[in-house]
This record gives structure tokens, C-alpha cells and sequence, in this order.
């Protein structure tokens, strides 16, 4: 705008004064032939009275007036017998000539016509004189060759004004547009309050006034959209779901840290890649393109190793619009695990409440028909029955034990000496070692965690009785407690029968027995190691073991001592 107004009022001064440059020559130009006729006409009237020849009389011209004078002498007849600038031999007679036979007529004339020796404008003023006429004359050429002295000093003249309005202009136009910069800067969003702004133009007051009343709304809904925009990416940076915005163009608008997590891949959003490039998981593009059909899509999708439930919904304005996808992503891997065991379970329990009871109601059977009468069938018989009840009560309590320690709360406020403990449970087995000729040797230190004494008892009790069933004679067991940094660590070795690696990765299964009939002999119900590891978990430790077939096995429990 600045610019406009200078170059706009540089242009009107530079027309006005070339104008003006004009209009005042043209006047002054005027003004000075009509002068200097008149000074012709006075000076010719003085050199007459003096009454000298002509040639003395152009003599006396030179340097009177500031243009030259051509003075020519008729005589009466026309004949030309005198001129100071050309020859009078090859003149024509001037008897013809307007201002001649005027002067001859009335004593003086005057005229303005092209000079037919000269070629050239010319004007002529003529007086009767020694029986001739004396003519004065000067062509246009001279008077404007006084005129173009002054011009360079007028030019100057324009030139210097034109310089002077042009920095005038642009003081001027910084002036004018001084306040309105000022103003478009109080108008940047960043200010808050424009109310207490001055302007030297009352005509910008009321813009200013209406303006400060929309830059305050303008604020208000402006920290009203950041404070939504904050929420929202808080809320979303922290789901635990993934979540993926991509367009109508299949460009990913946004992703959390959950779905990058998720789907493994780099996102940029300065660039914003395919979605294709984000994930190659072909059953997530599917539900993609379904949903972009249908509208909605959902389904289990397998990343990784682990399960996600994937809604995925195609978002529409409320003029069919597509704004693009929303892809949300929530882990069900342990549901899908969980859902897995608990069908797992049903079907093993239902397999293993059967066996005996399918044992017992036989045997049953039989002794209410009264086939078994001698007292040695009998006694036979019904100690099968009573075997299988025991086994069968055995495999319930487990059930139940195995279900209390997943359903019960952490409660680890027993202060528990695991050295202590395992001395306990060597006790207890004793006599089953001593019947299975297992030699069970206790040592380490004396560790206190905070934690459940009966479970950690059964834990004890269970794999240090495993250790002595399936166990071979003459055989040992070395149960040894030590303390690495923050952790107490139990170890389990025996020189027994040992597992085979691949047994080793199932041996924690519920109802998984690497040798059944050998199981089944020893009372064993399948659920023992799940129950150690569920206690394990329960006090957030850890559990590995390391057997080969045949030499031996070894159990390692890790238990925090920061829990106690």
C-alpha cells in the first residue's frame, strides 16, 4: 500500500509539474515574442529618427537586443539595394511584399509569414524611410533561441522539484501508513487486547473497537480448541490401545506410542506415509478396505505373536463426506490365552474326574451284584476303590488350591525363612525319602522374605517331593538357598530320571504328565508344578528349569526380597 501511495503521488507531482512546465513556456513563450516585437518596433523607430544609412543602422543593433535583427532597405520601386545577411544581387523585387506596400501606404506595417529567401517563419516590421522602406526582421528561430537558455535553468528548476515531492511523497506515505502498520501489528493473533491501541485517524477507531471484540472471541475459542487439542493428545498419547487416524487417501494423519508399539513401524509426520507402509499385516489392511466399503470392520489380527482386537470405523461429516479411518487397536492376548486355558482345563478335568470315577463306579457296580464274594476279591477290589477315591480327592483339592491361589488377593505379610522352611519340609518327607532310598541334603543361608508361609511351604513341598518320586534309588536331592543382589535363590537339583527338553517346555502345564502311568502310580494328579508356578507368580518371582533325560533335573526359584 505504501508503495502505491508513493508511486501514485510521485506520478501526479511529475504530471502536474511537466504540465505546468508546459502550460507556463508555452505562455512565457508567448509573452516573450509579443516583448520583443515590441522592442523591435520601439528600437526601429529610434535607429529612423537618427536618420543613418541602413548598414550603420545594423551596426548599432548589434548587442541593443538580445536576438538578431536582419535589416534590409527597398527602395521604391521594390528593388532590394540593402540587407545584413544575404546578398542583394540574386534578391527578387519585394514590391509584392504585405508589409512593403503597407508602409509605403501608411508610414509602418507589420506582418508574420514565411520568409521566402530564408525559408523560415519570419516576422517583419517595416517603416517608410529615405523614399524606401526600411524593414526590420527576425525569424522565429532567434526569439526561440533566447527562449532555450532559460531552459536548462527550468529544467533544473522541475527536476529539483520533482526530487523535493518525491521524498515528500515518501515521508508522506511512511506517515499515512505508519498508524495502519501499527495497527495490523496490535491485530496479530498473539496479542490478546487491542482496546488500549492510538490512531491519529478517528475514521480507524471503530475498526479497532469491532476488532478488539473479535480478537477476544477469537482468543477464547482459540484456548478452548488448544486446551481440547492438549486433552486429546494427552489422552490418547497415554491409551493403552493403539490408535491410527489415516485419510481418505490412506495418508496416516496420527498414531499413539501404543500402535507404533504395536505395529512395530516408524511413523513421520512431517511426510505422512501410506498406511501400507506402516504395517504389512494383511488382515488389518483387509478390515481397511472393509471398512472403507462398509463403513465398519472389526476382528482378531495376530502381531508379533500376540492378539489385538482391531475396530476400525470409516469416518463421514455429516454430508457423506469421507474425513478418513480410525483404527483402534486392544491387546487380547491374555484374554485369548486365558479363554484357551480355561477350555484346556475344563476338557482335562472333565478327562481326569472321569478315569476314577469311571474305576469306582465298576468296581461298584460289581460288589452291589454280589460277583466279588470271596473275601480276597473283595479286599482287592475295594482297595482299588479306595485308591482312585484318594487319587480323585487328591486331584479335587489341587483344583480347589490352584483356583484359590489364582483368585486370592497378594497378601505377603508373613516374614518367611526359606531356609528354615526347606528344613521343615525335609522332615516331612523324610520318611518317604527313607522308603525311596533319596538321600535330601538342605544348606545355604538363612534368607527372610515377606511373603504367604503356606505357599511357599507347598512350593517346597511340592517340588522337593517330586523330586524324591521320581527319583532313582540311592539317588539325592540338594536343595541349596542363596542370595543374589535383591533376589533370594532357591535351588532344586536331584540326580533322578530327568525330563526331556521338549517335556521341559510343558512341564508347567496344568494336568501334563511326562510319564503317566508312572504318575498315576504315585499318586500324581498333573497340577503340582502349575501350582508351584502360580505361587511363583503370585510372589512375583520367577521359575526355570534345566533337566536332561536320564541324569537329572534342576529347579531355579527367584524370589524378590524387595517384597518383604
Amino acid at each position: 500500500m505504501q508503495k502505491k501511495i508513493y508511486r501514485t503521488m510521485t506520478a501526479l507531482v511529475t504530471t502536474t509539474v511537466l504540465a505546468l512546465l508546459m502550460i507556463v513556456g508555452s505562455i512565457g513563450y508567448s509573452a516573450y515574442q509579443k516583448s520583443a516585437k515590441n522592442d523591435l518596433k520601439a528600437v526601429a523607430s529610434i535607429m529612423v529618427k537618427e536618420n543613418k544609412s541602413p548598414d550603420e543602422i545594423s551596426q548599432l543593433l548589434l548587442g541593443v537586443l538580445d536576438f538578431k535583427v536582419r535589416v534590409t532597405f527597398i527602395a521604391e520601386d521594390g528593388t532590394v539595394e540593402f540587407d545584413s545577411d544575404y546578398g542583394v544581387e540574386n534578391m527578387e523585387n519585394h514590391s509584392n511584399r504585405e508589409e512593403f506596400k503597407k508602409a509605403l501606404e501608411n508610414g509602418s506595417a507589420e506582418a508574420t509569414r514565411m520568409s521566402e529567401t530564408i525559408g523560415e517563419s519570419t516576422y517583419y516590421y517595416a517603416v517608410k524611410y529615405q523614399g524606401g522602406v526600411l524593414r526590420f526582421s527576425t525569424d522565429r528561430n532567434n526569439l526561440a533561441g533566447v527562449l532555450v537558455t532559460v531552459v536548462p535553468v527550468i529544467l533544473t528548476l522541475c527536476g529539483s522539484i520533482i526530487i523535493i515531492t518525491t521524498i515528500i511523497s515518501v515521508k508522506l506515505s511512511e506517515s499515512l501508513i505508519r498508524p495502519i502498520n501499527s495497527l495490523v501489528k496490535q491485530l496479530d493473533l498473539r496479542n490478546e487486547n487491542i482496546g488500549e491501541m492510538e490512531t491519529p485517524y478517528e475514521e480507524l477507531k471503530p475498526i479497532i473497537r469491532n476488532a478488539d471484540v473479535l480478537m477476544k472471541r477469537i482468543h477464547r475459542n482459540v484456548a478452548k480448541i488448544k486446551r481440547e487439542k492438549e486433552k486429546i493428545s494427552l489422552i490418547t498419547a497415554n491409551m493403552v490401545e493403539g490408535m491410527v487416524l489415516i485419510d481418505e487417501n490412506m495418508k496416516v494423519l496420527s498414531v499413539n506410542k501404543s500402535a507404533l508399539k504395536i505395529l512395530g513401524g516408524k511413523y513421520d509426520p512431517e511426510y505422512k506415509p501410506a498406511f501400507n507402509r506402516l504395517t504389512q499385516n494383511e488382515t488389518l489392511l483387509r478390515y481397511v478396505d472393509d471398512a472403507r466399503e462398509n463403513g465398519y470392520a472389526n476382528g482378531v489380527v495376530t502381531i508379533r505373536g500376540r492378539h489385538y482386537r482391531a475396530f476400525v470405523n470409516r469416518a463421514d461429516s455429516e454430508n457423506s463426506f469421507n474425513l478418513g479411518i480410525i483404527i483402534l487397536l486392544m491387546d487380547v492376548t491374555e484374554i485369548i490365552q486365558t479363554e484357551e486355558i480355561r477350555k484346556d482345563f475344563s476338557a482335562n478335568v472333565s478327562h481326569e474326574l472321569k478315569t476314577p470315577l469311571t474305576t469306582i463306579k465298576g468296581f461298584g457296580e460289581l460288589l452291589e451284584q454280589g460277583i466279588f464274594t470271596e473275601p480276597e476279591d473283595i479286599k482287592k477290589y475295594g482297595g482299588m476303590i479306595y485308591r482312585e477315591s484318594v487319587r480323585l480327592l487328591s486331584l479335587i483339592n489341587d483344583i480347589i488350591r490352584l483356583s484359590e491361589i489364582e483368585e486370592s488377593e497378594h497378601n505377603l505379610q508373613d516374614s518367611v525363612d526359606l531356609l528354615k522352611t526347606a528344613n521343615d519340609v525335609e522332615e516331612i518327607l523324610q520318611n518317604k525319602a527313607y522308603n525311596h532310598k533319596v538321600e535330601i541334603k538342605v544348606e545355604g543361608e538363612p534368607l527372610i522374605i515377606k511373603g504367604h508361609q503356606g505357599y511357599i511351604t507347598e512350593l517346597f513341598l511340592n517340588l522337593m517331593d517330586n523330586a524324591v518320586k521320581y527319583n532313582n534309588e540311592g539317588g539325592n536331592l540338594w536343595v541349596k538357598i542363596s542370595k543374589s543382589k535383591d533376589t533370594a535363590k532357591i535351588l532344586f537339583k536331584d540326580n533322578g530320571i530327568g525330563i526331556s527338553e521338549e517335556d521341559c517346555g510343558r512341564i508347567f502345564e496344568r494336568f501334563y504328565r511326562v510319564d503317566k502311568s508312572r504318575s498315576k502310580q504315585t499318586g500324581g494328579t498333573g497340577l503340582g508344578l502349575s501350582i508351584v508356578k502360580h505361587i511363583v507368580s503370585y510372589h512375583n518371582g520367577e521359575i526355570s528349569i534345566n533337566s536332561k533325560l536320564g541324569e537329572g533335573t534342576e529347579i531355579t526359584v527367584n524370589l524378590p526380597i524387595a517384597n518383604g
